[in-house]
């Protein structure tokens, strides 16, 4: 004799449905969240430019020479190449690492110019740290043909993200 607790057959195909339907559920959100691991190098929101004036985090902004801005940096901004700024420490161990991507970087890209500063020599960078909101080095700020501020990085930032950032910045 059977046991009155035996499921029902549609019972238990029930919960088999159930049991498949949450496991293709998970499955596809596992699968969606994990991509073949590329970074799309192509296509860049373009926001429009302004007047950048004093201020923290210009991104989105114009950047303008004015009088205290170092000679070589207001020269980039009139030949209409992108431009890489960089504020570091000399010595900092996270300011060398940036600073030595940037210039193993910099061969790559003839038509950026490759900017930087030693942020214990105020008048060797004149007015960029009140321009571009340093806050602590290293800084980096990356400047399209347009110049229009587009990223701005503060600590130790890797060389494929900063490769990737100039790549970014010759395509606006």
């Amino acid at each position: 004799m059977g046991s009155p607790f035996r499921p029902h057959s549609l019972w238990r195909t029930a919960w088999a449905a159930a049991w498949v339907i949450i496991l293709l559920t998970f499955t596809l959100v596992l699968a969606a969240g994990c991509g073949d691991g590329t970074t799309p190098t192509t296509s860049v929101p373009v926001t429009p430019p302004t007047t950048h004036k004093s201020g923290a985090g210009p991104v989105g902004e114009q950047l303008v020479a004015s009088d205290n801005t170092p000679v070589e940096l207001a020269q980039a901004l009139t030949t209409k190449n992108p431009v890489v700024i960089l504020i570091y420490v000399a010595g900092g161990s996270s300011d060398e690492l940036v600073r030595q991507s940037l210039t193993k970087i910099a061969p790559k890209f003839p038509d950026v110019t490759f900017l930087m500063y030693n942020y214990n020599n105020p008048k060797e960078y004149g007015d960029i740290v009140g321009s571009l909101g340093v806050h602590y080095p290293p800084f980096a700020a990356f400047v399209d043909k347009g110049n229009v501020v587009r990223y701005l990085t503060t600590g130790f930032v890797d060389e494929g993200v900063l490769n990737q950032y100039v790549v970014n910045i010759r395509q606006l």
